[in-house]
């Protein structure tokens, strides 16, 4: 089968490779439409660090095309996605209920083969652990492919404590952005604002839902949010670019009491200053947020297929596998914004 190998930094070759026999437990799903991540291409560049030979990829929707032994509530030719992180379970990660940070996770893409192939196997775990996903009728594979970081955008909503009223700061109009701006909407918040300096993607911004999508390089950022917010800031501020100082700049930014969500990975061996008395005196909560679970991306696509999230609007352009530099391009420019490979051409 054609796949996408990750060999060293810089060095991603479409390869054929052999498709390995199914044990007890797996299945194996044939890929139609694989998105890129900006985790894919920080494998790819260097600055997150895998194991190689490896097949990347963890967004991804296609159709099973073998079930293994003792696989039950799968069949062949179901459409479904699959949420890439294996657990273990048994940390105390995983028995506070915080599963999408197990201690012991491996990952589609990271330390397992992932997506960017004609097909991928899903290990016993991952199956037994409910990870494949299968996809509403009313879903298409292109939307259904940009299920995953969508998941992953709503595990900050719920980590920011979004409730209607709430004023959000979005910093970032990518793919994870606009993402941010559907769900705080979806749950009452106002006013929700992005911060972007592309033009395209502040104009798509307020096509998702946004009040505001502002240029925070035309005037100081906290100039322009006094004008909409008052003195007194934004409550919640999701930091969706990794640029170490803008977590600087919207701890500061903040309203007392407010939340800082980190959402977008950062480079490697970073560091940021913060006013510890910010913090103390204004109350001010900096929280993580990585990763999602198959809990919320079953949510994402049932919210997709009643209509209250609109994924196509994140997706921008498909590609075939063979594209695949044109499309690590792109992400690396920020032109366009989810865009998938075609498995299938």
């Amino acid at each position: 089968m054609k796949a996408l190998v990750f060999h060293a930094p810089e060095d991603l070759r479409l390869e054929n490779v052999a498709e390995r026999p199914l044990a007890a437990g797996e299945i194996r799903v044939g890929v139609r439409f694989g998105g890129i991540c900006g985790t894919d291409l920080r494998i790819f560049k260097g600055t997150k660090v895998i194991e190689a030979p490896r097949v990347i990829g963890h967004e991804f929707v296609g159709r099973v095309s073998e079930v293994g032994d003792g696989v039950v509530g799968i069949s062949e030719g179901m459409r479904v996605t699959v949420y890439p992180v294996v657990v273990c379970g048994e940390c105390y990660a995983c028995r506070a209920g915080r599963r999408n940070i197990c201690v012991n996770r491996r990952t589609l893409g990271y330390e397992l083969d992932g997506g960017f192939a004609e097909s991928v196997v899903v290990p016993a775990g991952a199956v037994a652990a409910g990870n494949v996903v299968p996809v509403p009728d009313a879903v298409s594979d292109q939307d259904a492919a940009a299920s995953e970081p969508v998941a992953a955008a709503l595990q900050g909503i719920m980590r920011a404590d979004i409730e209607p009223g709430t004023s959000v700061l979005i910093m970032g109009g990518g793919p994870i952005g606009l993402a941010h701006v559907q769900l705080a909407r979806q749950r009452g918040a106002g006013p929700v604002i992005v911060s972007e300096v592309l033009e395209q993607r502040r104009t798509r911004a307020l096509a998702h839902g946004a009040d505001h999508a502002i240029d925070p390089t035309a005037a100081p950022l906290a100039e322009q949010l006094r004008e909409i917010t008052g003195e007194d800031g934004p409550e919640v501020c999701f930091v969706d670019v990794g640029v170490p100082a803008l977590v600087e700049e919207a701890v500061g930014l903040l309203r007392k009491g407010g939340r800082c969500v980190i959402f977008a990975g950062m480079p490697l061996n970073r560091r940021i200053s913060l006013d510890p008395n910010v913090i103390h005196y204004r109350e001010v909560d900096v929280r993580g947020s990585s990763g999602s679970t198959a809990e919320l991306q079953r949510a994402v696509l049932d919210h997709a297929a009643d209509g209250t999230l609109d994924l196509s609007l994140l997706v921008s352009d498909v590609l075939p596998l063979s594209d695949w530099q044109q499309g690590f391009s792109m992400k690396t420019e920020g032109a366009g914004l989810k865009v998938l490979l075609d498995m299938s051409s």
